[in-house]
């Protein structure tokens, strides 16, 4: 049936490409519409100026329904959801928005995977054996794409919590020490961390929502460790559950966690210093050592061609 389309290659590689792009898209884009609705619900701005009628807010709300549609169907079990669900929340973001959304990509994706790679195996000409590689290379990239996207979202969101929190807990100290509570400072350093750091910002608004929704605000410290899945955050979320059960004092146990967490970050920017020499040795052998050799021994080599020449004339 496709023998007769005259489908150049680059077209379907551009397709190819434009659903990756637009999977990195759409998964940027529910980060930032997340972030953005949970900090205008910290200034208590309303949540209708959120509505966005861009092309990316209208594609993510059909991924959404088709994401929906699918859910508790063959293509997913609830190990899968509950997966996905782990997933968002390491990235940042609202389970209940972005699961419906990351699995309708999945879906998309693992259905033009195969699809592309066929159309581009039968545009090439290629024997029965290239058509099922191309069918399975596209599989695979239509499966692995997602899950890509979804592990750098989880970097990109643990990495920025990493940088951020030094700096919130010498806030947090200085609103323990002026003699904030502990709902009021994570209430205070949320608002001072929105700009700077709007993930620091999100989390800590989360855990101030499930603090006052809990009846075990110790519980609700624990659950922050594991929702970032960062040792940082299980260290703080630990320190300030023993300053709530033993009535120690909370700004000077968050000023040593803060020293400690300067100096590991310290140590982090020491040991990628110490690796720049070795990761350095494959681009002198690559780059800097020939334009040595030609520069070096580039004159002496054109002198001895001249010899050769004048000679053998």
């Amino acid at each position: 049936m496709f023998e007769n389309l005259p489908v150049p290659p680059w077209l379907l590689l551009g397709v190819a490409v434009l659903l990756v792009l637009a999977a990195l898209y759409l998964a940027r884009e529910i980060s930032d519409r997340e972030l953005a609705r949970r900090a205008q619900q910290l200034a208590r701005l309303d949540d209708s100026e959120l509505i966005s009628k861009t092309a990316g807010g209208v594609a993510l709300g059909v991924v959404g329904k088709l994401g929906n549609a699918l859910r508790g169907s063959f293509f997913f079990a609830d190990k899968d959801i509950e997966t996905i669900e782990r997933t968002a929340r390491a990235a940042g973001m609202d389970p209940q928005r972005a699961v419906p959304i990351v699995m309708g990509i999945k879906v998309l994706m693992l259905v033009a995977g195969p699809a592309i790679g066929y159309a581009l195996a039968v545009s090439w000409n290629l024997e029965l054996l290239g058509k099922v590689l191309c069918l399975v290379l596209g599989m695979a990239i239509g499966t692995f794409v997602p899950n890509w996207t979804l592990a750098f979202a989880i970097r990109s969101h643990q990495d920025s919590l990493r940088k951020g929190l030094p700096d919130a807990l010498d806030l947090l100290v200085v609103c323990a020490e002026a003699g904030l509570g502990l709902e009021s400072a994570l209430e205070r350093v949320a608002i001072e961390m929105r700009d700077a750091s709007p993930n620091v910002s999100t989390e800590f608004v989360t855990l101030l929502a499930d603090m006052r929704m809990s009846t075990d605000r110790r519980a609700a410290l624990t659950r922050l460790g594991e929702r970032t899945g960062l040792v940082s955050f299980q260290r703080l979320g630990g320190t300030l559950s023993q300053t709530l059960r033993y009535g120690t004092p909370m700004g000077q146990a968050l000023r040593v966690l803060a020293q400690e967490m300067r100096n590991e970050r310290m140590m982090r920017i020491e040991e990628k210093a110490a690796r720049l020499p070795a990761l350095l040795v494959l681009p002198m052998i690559l780059f800097i050592l020939p334009c040595l050799f030609v520069v070096l021994a580039g004159p002496a080599a054109l002198r001895i061609i001249d010899a050769w020449n004048g000679t053998g004339g």
